[in-house]
């Protein structure tokens, strides 16, 4: 069979033909010369809308952001060199999270391979084990339109089906303008069903033996439990209440927390409550829990830890997983009908108990004479409505509206698959894009913030209306909460870890769309901007010597709860 060359822009447009025909939607471009035809192609096919973002590690966590939202593939596109080396934490977190992202790198061709010809490297491979597959395109148009076209067909199927990010390396010699218009468009190739794994009889029944087996069972619910592009929360919610099994919900498992419902409040300072019950099954669903005090509570236990693992993660850092099921918790809660063993008082004691640490909580909070970023997390929390969604920088934000947030009714997104601080107001972009109406709030820390200044830059640029909360405490505090503070000489640990910046960042509000306020009562700042257009920048300044002093009260009013 002869295979007709193609004018690269072309093929790259069969490619992109493909990709939409699978599901990709939107592509995310960065300006460069050697990803002309990809850059071109993906403006050209119907169906595929594109943005533009001139940092490629803001592109990557943009892209991130829409497809965590959405569940939907998103592309990325950018030239050859180090702005494909940019898109890795970025690829990372997405292979960590299960987020599907089809990522097109530009390359130079064999011949400029090790010849010393600027801005070219060995980029197969570059990912590594953080992409679920990974395509090498012939050069230029030289395989031609059919599998150019399936190529982009297969790279988004396998983003799909696998749930992660995808690599399509593609090389292209001069000249990289397209030599015509537009192709006529293929005929299309069929959609394609996201494969998500259903529970089987096996499963079922292994699970409800489990169960029966069980007087004392609890599910506790990780980070993505129930995504909102999945779904399950229902099922979860329903099969928990009918059977009085108490549930402890990660404030990003996608569960919500409803007066008279199994979730249990104050789930992150629980373990800190005297007598606190022992279950004898520990259901896990979704990743490791944000508050660590949850694993180390469980390593305690003697218990059975019984994992639904969708995605083959394998979440089990504490490597007591006996019992592992290879489905999604919905297909699986909703086929069971086992009972457990029982207990009548088992739900109203984790009802009550967890009421009880969430008053106490609020009682400190309530009390407490300074203003921290408990007190901030809290009140964004109740701020934001069912429409809005909060992205909460993975160092304390996360943990903050975790540990204090009560009931929050807006999607609360994190970065959570490698903890990374880096990008969260790009994430933020993604999601604000994605969503379907609401506002997108940020809850970041000074040095994430920091990191992310062209987030912020780029949001402002293209018109995006963020508003980002910042505690600034002047460095990082997180690390206030570790052994070494106390291992080292204050100077010493200042200098090394908490690392004074003496920035804030009314510098921003020079540029357009960027407006900055610093403010010691969030409730009414958040009020008085909630209609304002652009970015809108919400400082406070914070202490962390307060908030190391209130995690102290907080846990010793806990403790003294009577068993």
């Amino acid at each position: 069979m002869t295979v007709p060359t193609l004018d690269p822009t072309a093929a790259a447009e069969y490619f992109f033909a493909g990709a939409r025909d699978a599901g990709l939607a939107h592509v995310v471009l960065s300006p460069g010369s050697r990803s002309t035809p990809l850059t071109i192609a993906a403006a050209r096919t119907p169906g595929i809308s594109t943005s533009i973002e001139l940092d490629e590690r803001v592109a990557a966590f943009v892209a991130l952001g829409m497809a965590k939202l959405s569940g939907r593939p998103v592309g990325l596109v950018c030239t050859s060199g180090t702005a494909a080396a940019n898109y890795l934490p970025a690829v990372a977190e997405a292979s960590m999270s299960n987020v599907p992202l089809v990522v097109i790198t530009a390359d130079r061709p064999p011949e400029h391979q090790d010849w010393g010809v600027g801005q070219s490297f060995d980029q197969r491979g570059l990912y590594q084990r953080h992409v679920r597959d990974e395509l090498t395109m012939p050069v230029g148009g030289d395989a031609g339109p059919a599998f150019s076209q399936r190529a982009g067909w297969r790279a988004t199927a396998t983003a799909l089906e696998m749930h992660g990010p995808v690599h399509v390396n593609w090389a292209f010699r001069m000249p990289l303008e397209p030599v015509a218009g537009p192709i006529d468009q293929p005929p299309t190739l069929s959609g394609i069903t996201v494969g998500h794994r259903n529970a089987s009889r096996d499963h079922v029944e292994t699970f409800e033996a489990a169960l029966r087996a069980s007087r004392h069972p609890l599910i506790l619910a990780g980070p993505d439990a129930c995504p909102r592009h999945v779904g399950g929360a229902h099922e979860v919610l329903a099969f928990a209440r009918a059977h009085d099994i108490p549930i402890v919900a990660d404030i990003l498992s996608g569960l919500p927390c409803d007066d008279d419902g199994p979730v249990v409040s104050g789930h992150a300072l629980l373990t800190h409550a005297p007598a606190l019950p022992s279950p004898d099954l520990i259901i896990h669903l979704g990743q490791t829990p944000t508050a660590k005090m949850l694993r180390l509570w469980w390593e305690k236990l003697d218990a059975t830890h019984l994992a639904v693992d969708p995605y083959d993660e394998w979440q089990d850092p504490s490597h007591l997983v006996s019992i592992r099921l290879r489905c999604t918790p919905n297909s699986l809660l909703a086929m069971s009908t086992a009972t457990p063993a029982g207990d009548a008082s088992w739900m109203a004691t984790w009802q009550a108990l967890g009421q009880r640490v969430a008053e106490r909580t609020a009682a400190v909070l309530d009390g407490w004479p300074t203003l921290t970023e408990g007190h901030m997390a809290r009140t964004l929390a109740a701020h934001a409505t069912s429409n809005d969604r909060i992205v909460a920088s993975s160092s304390m934000p996360v943990r903050d509206l975790d540990t204090f947030a009560a009931k929050p009714a807006a999607t609360i997104v994190a970065n959570r698959g490698i903890n990374g601080i880096d990008g969260v107001v790009s994430t933020a972009i993604g999601l604000h894009v994605a969503g379907d109406g609401g506002r997108t709030y940020v809850l970041i820390g000074d040095i994430a913030s920091l990191h992310d200044v062209g987030g912020i830059l780029s949001a402002a640029r293209n018109g995006h209306d963020l508003t980002i909360v910042i505690p600034n405490n002047d460095g990082g505090g997180i690390f206030s909460f570790l052994p070494v503070k106390d291992a080292i000489d204050p100077d010493q640990f200042a200098a090394l870890f908490h690392t004074p910046h003496g920035t804030t960042f009314e510098f921003l509000s020079g540029h357009q769309n960027v407006q900055h306020r610093h403010t010691i009562d969030l409730a009414s700042a958040l009020e008085a901007t909630a209609n304002d257009r652009g970015v809108t920048i919400l400082e406070l300044a914070v202490d962390t010597s307060d908030r190391l002093a209130l995690h102290a009260a907080v846990t010793s009013a806990i403790e003294e709860l009577a068993p």
